[in-house]
């Protein structure tokens, strides 16, 4: 059985069940009046999300106060429910997700499935049983209902689904014997005749329309030395059972109407229970013999600017490794063009088709003998240069390829020439793989667009040492992520009027086996390049949340400060956890304090704003770090309203010494209370500093002045 005719029958059995579930007579006595109307409501639904709705609505009638159902979402580690519908006084709502065990902490009334046995179906939950006769009696035959509809609906669902995948099967099958461009014929011995299809009919000469050919016609234009294949055809009883089985690929010659001669390859293979009718497919050899260097040619290409492709390169690559030496380095050049993208968005994909064929021949014309130029895709380009006996003339060559696309461009559509610059990496190499060799030479191309494109860098032992670095300490915060090797510690921060405890900033410490407790230069870079700082920024949140409760029950007011990068702001789940864990904590909200960097303002995505307004709506207060350290411009202030704002130590270090420095921090102060927000310097570590900002009329202050970042439990806390 197939298993579209499978899901069909179940499709069926479904409906069958629903007719019986919705007979009048067929329930307990409650199934009458308003419940028969129930009955057929739930059966007339055509879409499961409004089959849920109405599930809870009908069940709600029945005089339950809370009505919940829930639909099993498998997870790599435990097993979550997602609402699908809900009544009554729950918090939760249509799509959100929740652990399974948390349904048995609520303590229904009674959870039942919509398919007895089966658990990737629904599960319906009450609360608070009513005192209506019978109502327990007619959620259960609601629910049976609701899931014999549920049943029929996934079992359509499949059907129409199974339907789409034949019908895509066929058009693909149909699309690759099209695009093999291969012939068809069919022979059926009840019509007498050798059905060609239209490929057929053109590769032997024949018009599109007209009528089929007959066994001795087809037999006639058959070579004779090649007819024994098709012996077979004219009486497949008179011949050994074997040739009824799939034929292997056979040659045969056939004299065309037109009288040419054709070589075609063919295999055919008997349809039907009998094998009577046998369908063969053919290919043209002589036509193949004729493409084949086309076909070679674009294997080999990259069909938008006739270079070689990654296939090619990779093969050569190799080939010249296997050859380098001390004095035969293999030198590789990984350039690509800066804003490449700008030009496709401004000013069309055809104007940067265009560009990308002039740049292919101009660097054609300076490639030297025996290099392999390649494009890997995009704006991409690599020259592969093998037997290099002076390693330092790349770069030189690098920077006169760059010089040379730097000339203007005349391309289509455009009244004046264009200007492109790129930027290169180059890496030599006479040993090691051709992964480790793109891999520097990509290494370097980063490093020449990070300090500023429009320039070449070369691959060396510094830039190999800072991947390695960068690479331990991606995983020394990968394995203290796993391991719990995080740790925060507290620095207080004081009201400078009288020096008076009033928050401490959470700061990230990581403990490594080897290294031992890391300071969060070390790692957060790299936690930032490669994504690890949500996780990590929101393990800290965890920790914040968890000390504040702790506070909280010892009677203790303090403000707790946290740092929030960008990315973990961009995140699209982080609302939702922030959200969700101070309501699971039960932490104030008011005694948040989220710093986030000018970068995260300057940069400020439609996700980041939705994420500062989720920290705003439970109570916590924004605010900006390290204010000063690297833009002029402070139009962003009030791109989003900030509550409070620190001033980098940088200027605050000078103060007292320098009338400059000081004129600098007290116009600062100024700007923030302007704007209303709380102002708060960092890295203060003398008296003569405090002495200032306080005479300046800074609010707060952190620094070793103060106290030194230390353990929750050292930290000195406010009498109660």
């Amino acid at each position: 059985m197939s298993r579209t005719t499978a899901a069909a029958t179940r499709v069926r059995a479904a409906a069958a069940q629903l007719r019986a579930a919705t007979t009048p007579g067929t329930g307990s006595p409650g199934t009458t009046g308003a419940t028969a109307t129930a009955h057929q409501r739930l059966a007339a639904c055509a879409d499961p999300a409004v089959l849920a709705e109405l599930l809870v609505v009908e069940v709600e009638r029945a005089g339950y106060r809370r009505v919940l159902l829930v639909e099993p979402v498998a997870r790599s580690r435990e097993r979550e429910l997602e609402v699908l519908a809900a009544r009554g006084d729950l918090l939760l709502v249509p799509g959100r997700r929740f652990p399974g065990a948390d349904l048995v902490r609520q303590g229904p009334a009674a959870v039942l499935d919509l398919l007895p046995g089966d658990p990737s179906t629904p599960r319906l939950a009450v609360w608070s049983p009513p005192g209506v006769p019978d109502a327990a009696d007619r959620v259960s035959v609601l629910v049976a209902v609701a899931g014999a509809c549920w049943r029929a609906l996934r079992s359509a669902a499949e059907a129409r689904d199974l339907t789409r995948e034949l019908q895509c099967t066929q058009a693909l099958l149909g699309g690759s014997v099209h695009l093999a461009g291969l012939g068809s014929w069919t022979w059926d011995p009840a019509g007498g005749v050798v059905r060609l299809d239209e490929r057929m009919r053109q590769m032997v000469g024949l018009a599109a329309t007209g009528p089929d050919v007959d066994l001795d016609t087809w037999r006639a234009w058959v070579h004779p030395e090649d007819r024994a294949p098709f012996t077979g055809v004219e009486d497949p009883a008179g011949h050994p059972a074997g040739h009824l089985g799939r034929s292997a690929p056979y040659p045969f010659r056939v004299r065309c109407p037109d009288g040419a001669e054709r070589t075609f390859i063919g295999v055919s293979v008997p349809l039907g229970a009998g094998g009577a009718t046998v369908r063969g497919l053919v290919l043209d050899a002589d036509a193949s013999d004729r493409t084949t260097g086309e076909l070679v040619r674009l294997a080999q290409c990259d069909a938008l600017t006739g270079l070689a492709n990654r296939a090619v390169l990779d093969a050569r690559l190799a080939e010249a490794l296997e050859h380098a030496g001390p004095g035969r380095a293999v030198a590789l050049v990984l350039l690509d063009l800066d804003r490449f993208k700008l030009v496709n968005d401004t000013l069309g994909h055809q104007v940067g088709d265009a560009l990308l064929r002039q740049v292919a021949a101009r660097l054609e014309e300076a490639a030297p003998t025996g290099a392999t130029l390649a494009r890997l895709g995009g704006d991409e380009f690599v020259l592969m240069v093998p037997g290099v006996d002076r390693p330092d003339a790349v770069p030189v060559m690098a920077q006169s390829l760059l010089r040379r696309l730097r000339a203007p461009i005349a391309l289509p559509g455009l009244a004046e020439p264009f200007v492109c610059t790129s930027s290169a990496g180059v890496a030599v190499g006479h040993e090691g793989t051709s992964d480790e060799l793109f891999r520097s030479a990509d290494m370097a191309l980063y490093r020449a667009k990070d300090a500023g494109r429009d320039r070449v860098a070369v691959y060396d032992r510094v830039m190999r040492e800072d991947a390695e670095s960068r690479r331990q300490a991606e995983h020394r915060v990968r394995r203290a992520l796993r391991t719990d090797g995080l740790r925060v510690v507290w620095q207080p921060i004081v009201d400078l009027r009288d020096e008076r405890l009033v928050a401490a900033e959470a700061l990230v410490r990581l403990h490594d086996p080897v290294e031992g407790v890391l300071e969060p230069g070390c790692f957060v870079d790299t936690a930032e390049d490669t994504g690890l700082i949500v996780d990590v920024d929101s393990w800290v949140l965890g920790e914040v949340l968890r000390q504040l409760r702790e506070w909280r029950r010892e009677g203790v007011g303090l403000q707790v400060s946290f740092n929030v990068s960008g990315k973990t702001l961009e995140h699209p789940a982080f609302a939702h956890r922030l959200a969700h864990s101070v309501e699971a904590t039960g932490a104030a909200g008011s005694s948040l304090l989220a710093e986030v960097t000018e970068r995260t303002l300057i940069d400020l995505s439609t996700a980041t704003r939705a994420s500062l307004g989720e920290l705003r709506s439970v109570g916590a207060r924004v605010g900006l770090d390290d204010f000063g350290t690297g833009y002029s411009s402070l139009s962003y202030l009030d791109r989003f309203p900030l509550s409070f704002l620190k001033i980098d130590m940088s200027f605050v270090r000078p103060l007292g010494q320098s009338a400059r420095a000081d004129a600098v921090v007290e116009a600062l102060i100024a700007l923030a209370h302007a704007h209303g927000m709380v102002v708060t310097a960092e890295g203060v570590e003398t008296e003569l500093q405090a002495r200032t900002l306080r005479e300046m009329g800074c609010d707060r202050a952190q620094g070793w002045l103060f106290g030194r970042p230390v353990p929750a439990a050292a930290l000195a806390l406010p009498p109660r």
